[in-house]
């Protein structure tokens, strides 16, 4: 399926709807899947930093093709996202551009085009490197169709990765350190109470509530109150049992909660905490915030490998959600004695 300008145009366009913030200094690999009924729809997105694509293109898309070897992939778009400091008619990173095209094909994606834009901005022209005379010219963003649904669904859009990233920045010192060896005492305390229904429900009561007030914007400022609900997120039996919140604004509650836990937490527990927040993030469609919060999580947590895949796959957060919801609701029940519901 040959790229019109059109399509290129809007897919250029979407890329900070797609991904959740407005790359600069980018590689961004695409895909276009083709299906069993003949539709064509989005397939997977990587993003690389330019510096990396200069010192390593075969990383890159080894990357990349660890993403997709498996898929039914139609073509490849690339974008190139770099400011050029003059108006000339030449395209930045040339070479490394035609290293990342030959090794694609070495992959077996050999209907692959890259662009360079100067900018993903209103206005910006956009070129081709396979052919320089293909261009055209990007609208507003955030007029695309991937934009308003975007828009629709409540995520935002962050004018760079970096204030994504800079969320997970740290409670002081002393604060976190203060507070360390209460939450690995209740921590530990946490494993006895699971096997307490009666304890067990205070515990997760005390939770909702957490989560309530976080859905109002109240989040807790009381030692006490941090202590017993970090050490709470961050223990499986009641961390699954708290993978209730079922719509887009619970979760994102949940994770301004979580993340106020993370921010005034030590590890170990800061990295379980971190993982939570990125399954939240995930769930409710936030790529770019799921694959932030893992790069703070502890990487040998399972359920950090899973969301990996889950990411790196590109699977839909609508293809899991009910066996989450499902498998958090067990847990509860396991919790407080109940019976678990077996599906049929």
């Amino acid at each position: 399926m040959p790229l019109t300008v059109a399509s290129t145009t809007s897919i250029v366009a979407s890329i900070p709807a797609l991904t959740g913030f407005v790359p600069h200094d980018s590689l961004l690999l695409i895909t276009a899947l083709t299906h069993d009924d003949g539709s064509v729809t989005t397939g997977p997105l990587m993003r690389a930093d330019l510096a990396h694509l200069t010192d390593n293109a075969a990383d890159c898309v080894r990357q990349f093709n660890r993403q997709c070897a498996d898929l039914p992939v139609l073509c490849v778009t690339g974008i190139v996202v770099c400011a050029v400091d003059d108006a000339g008619d030449s395209l930045p990173l040339r070479a490394d551009v035609h290293a990342v095209v030959a090794l694609l094909a070495e992959h077996g994606f050999t209907d692959t085009d890259i662009v360079h834009v100067p900018a993903i901005a209103d206005g910006a022209r956009w070129r081709s490197y396979r052919d320089p005379e293909r261009t055209g010219v990007l609208p507003d963003p955030a007029t695309t169709p991937a934009a308003v649904a975007t828009t629709v669904a409540g995520h935002t859009v962050a004018a760079r990765r970096e204030d994504l990233a800079a969320r997970f920045t740290p409670a002081p010192e002393h604060l976190r350190e203060r507070l360390q060896q209460h939450i690995a005492d209740t921590v530990i305390d946490l494993g006895i109470d699971a096997q307490r229904p009666a304890a067990a429900a205070a515990r997760i009561a005390r939770a909702d509530t957490a989560l309530r007030a976080a859905g109002r914007g109240v989040l807790p400022a009381d030692s006490d109150d941090i202590v017993a609900l970090a050490a709470t997120f961050a223990t499986p039996p009641f961390r699954d049992a708290l993978f209730a919140p079922s719509d887009y604004g619970q979760r994102l509650a949940a994770e301004n909660l979580l993340l106020h836990l993370w921010c005034h937490s030590c590890d170990p527990v800061a990295g379980q905490l971190a993982t939570v927040i990125a399954m939240h993030a995930y769930l409710r469609g936030d790529g770019a915030g799921a694959r932030i919060a893992l790069e703070n999580a502890d990487p040998e947590q399972p359920l950090v490998r899973l969301l990996a895949c889950l990411l790196d796959r590109a699977v839909a957060p609508s293809k899991v959600r009910d066996m989450v919801q499902e498998a958090s609701a067990d847990a509860r029940r396991t919790l407080l004695g109940e019976p678990v519901v077996e599906q049929a």
